[in-house]
């Protein structure tokens, strides 16, 4: 049995799903997501991420807390102890590509973020499959869908949220300028005749006031729209604009246009770590300040 620790918002989800369905397809064994963190962060009052993967038609086993304890510690108080001293002293978090990590075999309990595409490229026909949204977009999400599909669309995404207000993730992270909107949307109107952007953020009204948006926009993001709703429609655009964020980066990862322009962000953090093969040899890197 494999079982995957899921953390985060929607993106950091899927890049965790994401490995643990390679692992679990390489060892022919079962996968288990366990959500038991999430509920917790809920709990004890930290930025509450649910469970966001539902909608998706993926593997939906969920672990029991039995099945957690006895992957996690095996070696009861001496597991916790070794996962307290990775954690807290060695500041093990599993970001970067660790090729070992596809050699794990077992009964496995992974717990880390797992952000590179190197753990999964192989298997991309699959997740194109599993990450499709399995029920109804609604009267709005169905509408926003067909003008996506009947236009030159360029999705474009703007975190907010945390990257404005928790100091230590301003300083770690760092966000996208207007500077960097200005530039992107340039190279798209060089290269697309006749561009539709359709905005998606979590500050809709910041964004109307501040960046330099063409007449041809679409501001999508909506309270009737889930965030995996969001996710979806921005794959489903022809070119990406994208934050540095894993939610619009995997919307620009599943787009399956052959001819598509994604447009990402350099340095994708200023002071935290990071893996290089998040940038797709075929994307175009501006910086993001």
């Amino acid at each position: 049995m494999i079982i995957i620790n899921l953390r985060g918002g929607l993106g950091n989800q899927m890049f965790q799903y994401a490995f643990g369905r390679k692992l679990s397809l390489k060892n022919n064994d079962v996968l288990k997501l366990d959500i038991d963190g999430l509920k917790r962060a809920n709990e004890i009052g930290d930025i509450y991420r649910p469970f966001s993967l539902g909608r998706f038609a993926i593997h939906k086993n969920i672990a029991t807390s039995e099945e957690v304890l006895r992957l996690k510690y095996p070696y009861g108080i001496f597991s916790k102890l070794w996962r307290w001293v990775k954690l807290h002293i060695l500041k093990q978090a599993n970001i970067l590509w660790h090729p070992p990590a596809l050699n794990k075999k077992g009964d496995i309990f992974l717990d880390g973020y797992w952000q590179s595409p190197k753990y999964f490229n192989d298997i991309r026909e699959i997740l194109l499959k599993e990450f499709y949204l399995s029920d109804s977009l609604g009267d709005y999400g169905e509408n926003i869908a067909q003008q996506i599909q009947n236009t030159d669309s360029v999705s474009v995404h703007v975190r907010r949220g945390d990257y404005t207000k928790n100091t230590r993730v301003i300083k770690d992270f760092g966000m996208c300028s207007e500077k960097y909107y200005q530039q992107a949307s340039d190279h798209i109107k060089n290269n697309i005749q006749d561009p539709t952007y359709f905005i998606f953020s979590d500050d809709i009204k910041w964004v109307k006031e501040n960046l330099p948006i063409a007449d041809k926009s679409v501001f999508v993001s909506d309270l009737s729209l889930t965030d995996s709703s969001e996710l979806f429609l921005m794959s489903q655009c022809k070119h990406n604009i994208i934050a540095n964020s894993s939610f619009s980066w995997w919307a620009a990862w599943i787009n399956n246009n052959q001819e598509k322009i994604v447009i990402a962000p350099t340095p994708w953090f200023e002071n935290a770590i990071y893996d290089p093969s998040l940038y797709i040899d075929s994307w175009i890197q501006i910086p993001k300040n």
